[in-house]
This record gives structure tokens, C-alpha cells and sequence, in this order.
């Protein structure tokens, strides 16, 4: 298990009761909600220098990376060539959230762990739907 993994897992660990676990829950809460407003402030800077793409949190390497859709047509032409049927799937579902996203309103963020791969788009404003969509696949 990866440490981003880890650190997240014990971030939303919580072993207190009633009003001390209510008060622990929302410095949870408010803490990743800063973590998810860095990550749509990186994300918007990658797209106003890049153009459309994703913030790629990998979890699996601990490597993150803004992908334009030119970056990912390159590695989808790598990975079509290395016959890596499975990173051609993840590229060619990444580069129709790229084309099909409302850019004017949303960013592109993807997550990558064991678990599997997800993008979400995520209001540039950070809502609390899209905090709690990416609260759910941290916690499993």
C-alpha cells in the first residue's frame, strides 16, 4: 500500500465518541476540502497553461501530473503500440471526459489506486457533491 494511501486512510480514522468525534469529523472534513481545493487550484493552472486535460493522482507510483489531451493522445499512441489493452481502455475513456467536459464549469481530476481508475469532474468552485464523491473512493 502506497503512503498517499495510507495518509488518507489515517486522516479519516477516527477512534473518539459523541460530540469529540462530531467535532474530529468536521476538522476531517474542512481538512480535505482544503486538500481537494489545492488539487482543482493545481488542476486549473494545469488547463489555463496546457488546455484540457486532467489532474492525474496516481496512488499506485505517488506521482502526480496535469495531462493535457495531446499528452494523453501521445501515451495512448505508446501504449496502442505496446498492445496494453488495459492502458489503451483507461487513455480512451480519459480522452472522452477531456472532450466531453464542461470547461466553462468543471476540471478533470482522475485517481488511479488498486481499487481501479476514476476521473471526476469536479466544480472549479470544489462543491460539497464533489467532495463527497471523492471522499467515497478514498474511504473504499
Amino acid at each position: 500500500m502506497s503512503r498517499r494511501i495510507d495518509l488518507i486512510r489515517q486522516l479519516i480514522k477516527s477512534d473518539k465518541f459523541g460530540t469529540e468525534k462530531e467535532n474530529e469529523q468536521k476538522f476531517l472534513m474542512a481538512t480535505a476540502e482544503l486538500i481537494l481545493t489545492d488539487l482543482i487550484n493545481i488542476a486549473i493552472n494545469g488547463f489555463e497553461s496546457r488546455g484540457a486535460g486532467s489532474l492525474v493522482i496516481n496512488m499506485l507510483t505517488d506521482s502526480t501530473t496535469y495531462m493535457s489531451g495531446h499528452d494523453v493522445e501521445v501515451d495512448l499512441l505508446s501504449a496502442e503500440s505496446a498492445e496494453d489493452e488495459d492502458v489503451v481502455k483507461f487513455l480512451r475513456g480519459l480522452l472522452q471526459e477531456i472532450d466531453e467536459n464542461d470547461w466553462q464549469k468543471n476540471v478533470l481530476i482522475t485517481l488511479i489506486s488498486d481499487a481501479g481508475t476514476r476521473t471526476f469532474a469536479v466544480e472549479a468552485g470544489g462543491s460539497q457533491e464533489s467532495l463527497n464523491a471523492l471522499a467515497a473512493e478514498f474511504k473504499g
